[in-house]
């Protein structure tokens, strides 16, 4: 059973790994003319394990601070008039990394040593896949940088899409004028922009399947456990204000799919976390 369960967690690891050199699918974020760049850029000065570690099980992942790209985002991408713009960016890693965008170009030395003023959570023997989505819903006025940051740790990796306004070239002709910047107006439907694809997490720990969204008006979140029913709020399950699921003292039996639901007036998104509980003697 142990072998089993430790095939499991290796399927479920290097096949999401695997994608991160695939070209992405979706049409609804990449365009025929956008560029994606595979590379993955790192903090050199980041050391690999300690020597403290020296007598722990090598190549055990729930053991090791490692962080890897699953999808990066494309290196360039374009606006056409009035359209929103989503900028798709995926890590996979120990404990839970943590996911931020910057705005505007910036130096490597300076991103390198970029602090994190946002408060993770905190999961030393989880292995997380994390998905973000960075929304431009008004229409840019120039050519913009966006850089997508993942932390675990110590680590840290980051890789950067510019955004080009399909229209600028005609704005230059006209005398090079800058447009004033504003945000589309009316209903937006609900777009997932942060949530975890894969959960790996030691039986009886504590787990936040985050679950944000980008709508106008506010959306409603809920979500649907693995037996795809609607969860019932309780001591095991608790649907937060946030928007996020907790589940507490995980159990084998939770293993499976989670689907959260964002709908509103103008529509809906869904989004799928799959939660696989690890046995403490797998270790």
């Amino acid at each position: 059973k142990m072998n089993l369960n430790l095939c499991a967690i290796a399927l479920l690891l290097f096949g999401s790994l695997s994608v991160a050199h695939s070209r992405p699918s979706s049409s609804a974020d990449l365009d025929d003319n956008n560029e994606v760049d595979n590379s993955i850029q790192t903090d050199p000065e980041v050391s690999s394990s300690s020597s403290n570690n020296k007598h722990r099980n090598r190549g055990n992942p729930f053991e090791e601070e490692w962080l890897k790209f699953t999808k990066t985002p494309p290196t360039t991408m374009h606006q056409a008039p009035g359209a929103t713009v989503a900028i798709v960016c995926e890590f996979m890693g120990s404990q839970v990394p943590h996911v931020e965008w910057i705005v505007g170009q910036m130096p490597r030395s300076e991103i390198d040593n970029l602090e994190s003023n946002t408060v993770s959570e905190y999961a030393p023997t989880a292995i997380v896949r994390v998905r973000s989505v960075h929304i431009i819903d008004h229409m840019l006025s120039e050519s913009r940088i966006y850089t997508c940051i993942g932390r675990t740790g110590s680590k840290m990796l980051y890789a950067s899409t510019t955004v080009h306004p399909m229209d600028q070239g005609r704005d230059q002709r006209l005398g090079g004028l800058i447009r004033e910047e504003k945000q589309y107006q009316g209903d937006q439907s609900p777009r997932i922009i942060y949530t975890e694809k894969t959960h790996l997490d030691l039986m009886g720990s504590l787990l936040l399947l985050p679950c944000k969204v980008h709508a106008r008006p506010y959306a409603k979140i809920t979500w649907r456990n693995n037996e795809d029913k609607e969860i019932v709020q309780g001591d095991h399950f608790k649907v937060l204000p946030t928007g996020s699921l907790m589940i507490s003292n995980l159990k084998w039996e939770d293993m499976g799919n989670y689907k959260c639901i964002a709908h509103n007036r103008a529509g809906s998104d869904s989004a799928d976390t799959f939660v696989y509980p690890v046995l403490v003697s797998m270790l």
